[in-house]
């Protein structure tokens, strides 16, 4: 047994999905699309916090050249989206199970960065722009990597879409290749 598949089958994880996928193609254009996406500041986090544009901007093309494999967990909560309270609270915890994870699989000799949708939320106020103040429990948006979502999940065989009355979230452990 791999040590990824160890980890995931601890008690902690039990409610989820996890699978390990390969690295997703680099691809310039999905990459700026993002990034002009992050910038228009819907989401209000943008220039705000280390994990997200541009605070976590980094260039992902050579980021890749040292990555293995991906792990992808994921969990589909039957909820209305809508809800925004609930998806806080629902989001705030997955955030915490790809932090443990990653942690988890550090500790068990794998070098690996967790990535989720949204804002770090460890700190609860960020101390962007100063440094960050804990670098290692940072889980960054998967947003500031570019990747076309939809296309790298039907790529390997994972639903992917927003649907009424379901909620599914993603979380990603990049695990970098072993020396």
């Amino acid at each position: 047994m791999d040590v990824w598949q160890s980890v995931a089958s601890l008690r902690e994880y039990e409610e989820l999905t996890i699978v390990k996928a390969p690295v997703p193609d680099y691809d310039e254009d999905s990459y700026q699309l993002a990034f002009q996406r992050c910038k228009e500041n819907k989401c209000g986090t943008f220039n705000t916090n280390w994990g997200c544009n541009p605070g976590a901007k980094m260039d992902v093309a050579t980021y890749y050249q040292d990555i293995d494999y991906v792990i992808i967990m994921y969990r589909k909560l039957d909820m209305d989206f809508r809800d925004r309270e609930l998806l806080e609270t629902i989001s705030y915890e997955m955030q915490r199970k790809v932090r443990k994870m990653t942690l988890d699989l550090r500790n068990n000799g794998l070098d690996c960065d967790g990535y989720m949708d949204g804002p770090c939320k460890y700190c609860g106020e960020c101390a962007y722009p100063e440094p960050c103040r804990f670098p290692e429990m940072k889980v960054p948006s998967i947003s500031t990597l570019g990747i076309d979502l939809s296309g790298y999940f039907k790529s390997i065989g994972i639903d992917f879409g927003f649907k009424e009355g379901s909620v599914t979230l993603y979380g990603f452990v990049f695990v970098h290749y072993n020396d």
